[in-house]
C-alpha cells in the first residue's frame, strides 16, 4: 500500500443519466427506460475508486452551495474520502451533466461545469503538497486559463519534490487545448489517454510514432485506454498489452466513468509496486465493475460499506 496520501485534482458533477432505446432526431422525443441521478466528474470518480481500493485519497475540487452539492456531499462522506480540499462556493452551481445512454451502454453528454470552472486555491494546495506521494490530474482542470495556471504550478512543484504525477487528458481538453496537455508532459510519469484522446492530441502519424512522440515529450509512460479491448502500457523499450476479460454474463449498463475507474485501478497497482501488466489487469477490472453497475460509483460505495 502507498505510504502517503494521493491527491486528485478534478471536477465533481451530478450526472442525470437517461437510458433510452433510441436517440431521437433534433426536435423529437424518446421514452426513457430508466432515469437516475449519479455522482460523477472524472476526478471525483477516480478519487472515490482509489479510496474504495484503500488508498487514502484527497480530492481538490469545487461544488456550488445548492441541493446538488448536498447529494454529492452525502456520497463523498460515505466513501471515507478526505474532502478537506473541496470548496462549496456561494452563488455557483454544482457541475451538472445530462447523459443519454443508448443500447450497449454508450453515452452522449450535455453539461455545464458550474463551480468546476473556478480556479482552485493554489496556496492551500501547495501548503499541503508534502503530505502526498502521488498527484493525479483530471484534464478538465486545464480548460480555463486561471485553472491551468494553478494546476501547472502544482504539477511543477510536485515533480520537483519527487511526487509522482499522472494525467488523464479528457476528451474536451484534448480537442480544445491540446497544446496545454502536451506542454505538461514533462511533469508526468503516467499519461492516461483514451484512443480518441490520443487521436486528438497527436495527429497525422502512425500509431507507434504517436506513442514515441508523447514519450519524447517527457512522460515516463503512456497508458492507453482501449475500452472493451483493454489497455496498453508503453515506456521506452517496453510495451505491454492486457485485453479486457469481457464476461458475457454481465450486461454493460453505462460506460460513463469507466476510464476514470481504469485510472484508479492502474494507479493502485503501480503505487503498490505491481508490474505494468498486473496494473493493467486491475485497471480493466475496475472499468468492468463500473460499466456493469446499475447506478455507477454510488452502487460501488454502497457495496463497499456492506462488506467492510
Amino acid at each position: 500500500m502507498a505510504s502517503k496520501k494521493i491527491l486528485v485534482i478534478g471536477d465533481i458533477n451530478i450526472d442525470f443519466a437517461i437510458h433510452s432505446n433510441r436517440y431521437p432526431a433534433e426536435g423529437g422525443e424518446a421514452h426513457a427506460e430508466q432515469a437516475d441521478f449519479r455522482l460523477g466528474g472524472s476526478g471525483c470518480i477516480t478519487a472515490l475508486y482509489l479510496q474504495l481500493l484503500r488508498h487514502p485519497t484527497v480530492l481538490a475540487a469545487n461544488m456550488g452551495a445548492d441541493v446538488f452539492s448536498q447529494f454529492a456531499g452525502e456520497h463523498l462522506n460515505a466513501s471515507g474520502l478526505d474532502v478537506s480540499l473541496i470548496r462549496n462556493l456561494p452563488g455557483e452551481q454544482t457541475g451538472f451533466f445530462m447523459i443519454l445512454v443508448t443500447p450497449g451502454g454508450q453515452r452522449t453528454m450535455f453539461g455545464n461545469r458550474g463551480a468546476n470552472a473556478v480556479a482552485l486555491d493554489e496556496d492551500k494546495i501547495l501548503s499541503r503538497l508534502s503530505d502526498f506521494g502521488h498527484l493525479h490530474i483530471s484534464g478538465y482542470s486545464l480548460l480555463g486559463n486561471d485553472q491551468y495556471e494553478v494546476v501547472s504550478q502544482v504539477m511543477a512543484r510536485a515533480k520537483s519534490s519527487g511526487i509522482t504525477v499522472s494525467l488523464d487528458p479528457g476528451v474536451c481538453t484534448s480537442e480544445q487545448v491540446a497544446e496545454r496537455v502536451l506542454g505538461l508532459l514533462k511533469y508526468v510519469d503516467y499519461f492516461l489517454p483514451s484512443q480518441d484522446e490520443l487521436a486528438s492530441l497527436v495527429k497525422d502519424m502512425e500509431f507507434e510514432v504517436k506513442i514515441e512522440t508523447l514519450l519524447e515529450m517527457g512522460c515516463k509512460a503512456v497508458v492507453l485506454k482501449q475500452g472493451k479491448a483493454g489497455g496498453k502500457y508503453f515506456e521506452i523499450g517496453l510495451s505491454v498489452n492486457v485485453p479486457a476479460e469481457n464476461d458475457p454474463g454481465k450486461k454493460i449498463v453505462d460506460t460513463t466513468g469507466a476510464g476514470d475507474c481504469f485510472n484508479a485501478g492502474f494507479l493502485s497497482g503501480i503505487l503498490n509496486a505491481k508490474d505494468p501488466g498486473d496494473a493493467l489487469r486491475l485497471a480493466n477490472e475496475a472499468a468492468s465493475r463500473m460499466i456493469t453497475s446499475q447506478h455507477g460509483i454510488v452502487d460501488l460505495i454502497k457495496e463497499d460499506k456492506l462488506f467492510k
